[in-house]
């Protein structure tokens, strides 16, 4: 459910951005997965907040919950919260100083694509993460 209403948030539709961060309000933060959730739903606020100074705040919130998500991931899940930190960084102003890990995102995404069908992600998550990777090449 949560992997579907990111894929909503694609659209940019506020309504849709909105219902994805009331989700993931409701996850326990309990694993690097839920944790990268709650970075994304901040990456998410920024874009909604109209105040500059909010926008910065929860990009900083964003970068510190992303870190944390990915220096204390499972194998199992890196995969995952990469993709979720290059799928955000990758659309932040690069003058912001937020998106430092394209660079080693896109070859980690890229030497680990092939391991995508091992993963229990539905069939419409499968194809947003491939249709996101494939403009890596």
């Amino acid at each position: 459910m949560i992997r579907n209403s990111l894929i909503d948030c694609k659209e940019g539709d506020k309504k849709k951005i909105k219902r994805f961060i009331s989700l993931v309000e409701n996850l326990d933060r309990d694993n690097s997965l839920n944790i990268s959730f709650h970075a994304v739903a901040n990456a998410y606020r920024a874009k909604l907040t109209i105040n500059p100074l909010k926008k910065i705040q929860y990009l900083d919130l964003f970068s510190k919950e992303i870190s944390s998500a990915v220096a204390n991931v499972s194998k199992e899940d890196r995969f995952e919260v990469i993709f979720l930190r290059y799928l955000i960084e990758n659309n932040i102003p690069k003058g912001l100083g937020f998106s430092n890990n394209i660079i080693e995102d896109k070859k980690e995404l890229n030497e680990s694509i092939n391991t995508i069908d091992t993963k229990s992600f539905n069939p419409e998550y499968m194809k947003f993460i491939t249709n996101v990777l494939e403009k890596l090449r």
